[in-house]
């Protein structure tokens, strides 16, 4: 089902994270992005909040290469379910879009979202994230499911 959804590149101004992130393993996705110089998974958002469902690490990435745009998937609460990982925390679709609007972080992976899917593979080049090269706001998956 997400593979054939269209990938859709947002700037990474716009999107709202809702958990706090571990630095060291934000650093690291950003080493491996910046030496293949390819982005291969998308991040998946609310549609109408852009509140992040899946991909703070990569968000955070995103923002320590200054990229301007990120390939995401956009999706509605309706096809996927989430639940907390950690007690004592209230995680339901309207408490993560509130966190991600008022910037209250729940402390990182507080949140596990579960897909329909795999998630498609993207490949797309970082020059093209950067800014450095025409854009097209949307494209169509071809799907070859994330592992």
């Amino acid at each position: 089902m997400l593979c054939s959804l269209p990938i859709h590149f947002v700037p990474v101004k716009q999107i709202r994270p809702n958990e706090c992130h571990y630095s060291n393993h934000a650093m690291a996705l950003a080493d491996v992005i910046m030496h293949e110089q390819l982005w291969r998974i998308p991040i998946a958002l609310e549609r109408t909040s852009h509140a992040v469902m899946d991909g703070h690490h990569r968000l955070r990435a995103a923002q320590q290469l200054k990229l301007k745009y990120v390939p995401c998937l956009l999706l509605d609460y309706d096809h996927v379910k989430v639940h907390a990982t950690r007690d004592s925390y209230l995680v339901n679709p309207e408490e993560i879009i509130r966190r991600a609007r008022t910037g209250e972080l729940y402390p990182p992976k507080t949140t596990r979202h579960l897909f329909p899917s795999p998630f498609p593979l993207c490949n797309i080049s970082l020059p093209l994230l950067q800014g450095q090269a025409e854009l097209r706001l949307s494209m169509t998956s071809p799907c070859s499911p994330a592992s």
